[in-house]
């Protein structure tokens, strides 16, 4: 059988309890209704009764007399009754609303309760997942180091680069460019003994020559633009003619070979490098998209023990120099 709920007996007893009430008050008044209609009804004869009826009529009188007096008492109990009811409802009414609070307490009680049982439940479920987590962790784990202690030994032969302290380079030097993932040798050497060549053979128009930008090559795919600039030494009565500035063109786009191909055993790559001595620095050109090609040509030359200075470009900047310009730095 189906227990009620605490609210739903509270509530159906407190409504039985004020309906009995209202009843009780409702026959109490209809009561007293009847008994003062009776009490008017009684009315006594303005002609005296003959003397022989008097006898009859003082016994009538007793009897309404005594009738009246008891209905009197009926109704001072029916009063008293009536107070005595009223009084219960009263307090009636002030246990319903210390009912009603206590039923709103309880309730109150009841929904912390509820939340703190769904909150216990839903730590317990977290509890849970992570314990699970970690003995998933465990096992891999546990996988991973059987297979490391079954595995073969292995040796992994690691690059130690010299102490990074820079100096400048000041014997020989060989140039690369490397773009777009591709290594070129920059023949500089060859371009300037043609421009050299070519200086010697316009010498005579000093003058003219000043300042002018002039242009040798092409060699292996470069060729080389710079400016003339001639000075007097009065002193030793010489006339000093240089290259005040510089700059190197690819005459073609993709030359070179690939990264891969450049740290091959027959590359061009190698074959300049057969022929660098203990003093001869290598300097890199990088572009922004070649970095990683930067990054193992430099490893294979500090391996090959070669000194090397990296020269990193923006993006679309050409290659060259000046008198004013710094020199490459080698570490």
């Amino acid at each position: 059988m189906k227990r009620p709920k605490p609210e739903e007996i509270s509530s159906a007893g407190q409504d039985s309890f004020l309906d009995v009430v209202t009843n009780i008050v409702g026959i109490l008044i209809i009561l007293v209704m009847i008994v003062g209609g009776r009490v008017q009804k009684i009315v006594l004869s303005k002609d005296p009764q003959p003397a022989g009826g008097s006898a009859a009529l003082m016994r009538d009188v007793e009897g309404l007399e005594a009738r009246s007096a008891q209905e009197e008492s009926e109704i001072e109990i029916l009063a008293e009754q009536t107070r005595t009811v009223a009084t219960a409802a009263a307090f009636a009414g002030e246990a319903r609303v210390h009912l009603a609070t206590a039923v709103a307490a309880a309730k109150a009680e009841i929904e912390q309760r509820r939340k703190s049982i769904d909150a216990d439940k839903v730590a317990a479920a977290e509890a849970a997942a992570r314990r699970q987590q970690l003995k998933i962790e465990i096992e891999n784990c546990t996988l991973e180091a059987e297979g490391i202690a079954h595995a073969p030994a292995t040796t992994k032969e690691l690059l130690a680069y010299p102490t990074p302290i820079a100096r400048t380079v000041s014997g020989d030097e060989i140039h690369f460019r490397i773009e777009a993932g591709r290594v070129s040798y920059i023949p500089l050497v060859e371009l300037f003994e043609q421009a050299k060549t070519q200086t010697r053979r316009n010498s005579r128009a000093i003058a003219e020559m000043a300042n002018r930008i002039e242009s040798v090559g092409p060699v292996q795919d470069y060729s080389l633009d710079y400016v003339i600039e001639a000075k007097i030494d009065q002193s030793r009565g010489q006339v000093l003619i240089r290259s005040r500035e510089w700059l190197v063109r690819p005459m073609r786009q993709g030359i070179g070979e690939t990264g891969e191909q450049a740290l091959g055993p027959q590359s061009r790559f190698r074959q300049v490098l057969a022929e660098v001595t203990p003093e001869t620095t290598v300097t890199l050109w990088c572009y922004p998209d070649s970095f990683e090609e930067f990054r193992k040509l430099r490893e294979e030359l500090h391996r090959l023990g070669i000194p090397t200075a990296g020269r990193p470009m923006p993006e679309g900047a050409p290659i060259g120099g000046s008198t004013e310009g710094s020199k490459s730095v080698v570490q």
